[in-house]
């Protein structure tokens, strides 16, 4: 298990996920956080037909951005999106391009989960960038334009941030209703002041960076209702006693093969057993950043939240209440199998 580095965390190039269903109001959100001053940006777009931007550099991927969020290196190098990274990066390194940041622009009806799971756990990619925020900007046709999408709720429910039109931002049903729906989130004007800040500073990197690692989980803005609508659920769970890792892990294992799909974002700190700093778990449904060790943070409550479809609060508990036990109970089995094996190797594991 690895430590978290703050020097390389610094060294990374955040990147900035834009979602949304209607194409025109991303552009015009892209062009909106480019006028930003003080920031360079990168742009790479899955609209190949898409408008100039006054970005750095401007990269265009064709067809599925992410074919495999995970797998063999062959399908791994054959992404779109990783291609892409890695250009930005080999342009930069040699001083043919200047970016901070990169804005990573999916299609209108799009999932961004592969490419959440791509800057969480691809290699090719997460020496040099990480994820800072997933961004949806709301549609002017509001939810109706949602209800008629595949994944426009999805893209909500999981976003860091959320920019709206002047419409919504003067409606207190609509903010209200979004709030709803996405709890964590922060609701941004397009009058703000400074949009490169405004969408920046969500990531898990960037919040460790300056001590906020409760602002990542966004634990507080969570009701006691987990029910958002559409069949997504949002919640989190609060653990008083250091967990074991091997149950917990083996129980995060099994859930996921089982519930993985649905599984939309997973965060956790939890607080192990026999551990000096508490253990960072962040996830998007069957991929998982490797977990790393908080050595220079206090975290006594193990807290785990999650965003999922069809999946409630109380499923988790009660499987956290029957199941991790079990879990526990097997490892402990399987230890004692080992130290009698090491002592009479006749024994068999």
């Amino acid at each position: 298990m690895l430590s978290f580095d703050h020097t390389a965390a610094r060294q990374k190039v955040p990147v900035v996920i834009l979602c949304g269903v209607d194409a025109r109001a991303r552009t015009e959100a892209i062009e909106w956080i480019l006028d930003g001053r003080g920031q360079q940006w990168a742009v790479i777009s899955n609209e190949t037909d898409g408008p100039a931007f006054e970005a750095s550099c401007v990269e265009r991927v064709a067809g599925q951005m992410v074919p495999h969020a995970i797998g063999c290196l062959c399908c791994v190098t054959r992404s779109g999106l990783v291609s892409s990274l890695r250009r930005l990066f080999a342009m930069r390194s040699q001083g043919h391009a200047g970016f901070d940041y990169v804005i990573i622009e999916t299609l209108p009806d799009y999932d961004p989960a592969p490419v959440v799971q791509t800057l969480l756990n691809n290699p090719l990619v997460t020496e040099y960038f990480c994820l800072d925020s997933v961004v949806s900007v709301m549609a002017p046709g509001g939810f109706e334009a949602l209800e008629r999408s595949r994944y426009g709720f999805k893209q909500l429910a999981v976003s860091d941030r959320i920019i709206v039109d002047e419409r919504v931002a003067a409606s207190d049903r609509l903010k209200a209703r979004i709030k709803a729906l996405a709890p964590a989130a922060d609701l941004i004007r397009p009058d703000h002041a400074n949009p490169s800040e405004a969408v920046l500073g969500a990531g898990l990197e960037a919040c460790l960076l300056r001590g906020d690692i409760e602002g990542w989980l966004g634990r507080s803005r969570y009701a006691a209702s987990d029910d958002l609508e559409h069949g997504l659920f949002a919640f989190s769970v609060a653990f008083d006693e250091p967990l074991d890792w091997d149950a917990f892990h083996a129980w995060l294992n099994a859930g996921t093969q089982m519930n993985g799909d649905i599984m939309f974002r997973t965060k956790a700190v939890i607080q192990l057993a026999g551990l000096d700093g508490p253990v960072v778990i962040n996830g998007a449904q069957h991929v998982y950043q490797p977990p790393q060790i908080l050595t220079d943070i206090r975290f006594d409550t193990s807290k785990l939240l999650m965003i999922t479809n069809d999946l409630d609060k109380s499923a988790i508990e009660q499987s956290l209440r029957e199941d991790l036990p079990q879990f526990a109970r097997i490892n402990t089995e399987r230890a004692e199998r080992a130290r009698r094996a090491a002592l009479d190797p006749s024994i068999p594991l």
